[in-house]
């Protein structure tokens, strides 16, 4: 299972439609994202612990969705 499957409600935000074609998209834009704001300490690097983080955190999920619609 791809991890990315834990954040099925942001990409149903961001109008992405997960496919075979895309999965390593998505994850790549997710794994991106996630190192990203753990290496400035604002979410864990944990992907589990991220997605709460990203989900309790309105900025954060807007930017996730933002780098997500590229994909749509």
């Amino acid at each position: 299972m791809g991890c990315w499957k834990w954040f099925n409600s942001v990409l149903k935000e961001a109008g992405v439609e997960a496919a075979d074609k895309n999965k390593e998209k998505i994850d790549d834009i997710i794994h991106k994202y996630i190192s990203e704001q753990a290496s400035y300490g604002r979410c864990s690097s944990s992907w589990s612990k991220a997605r709460k983080q990203i989900q309790e955190n309105e900025q954060m999920r807007k930017e996730l969705i933002q780098k997500l619609r590229t994909l749509a």
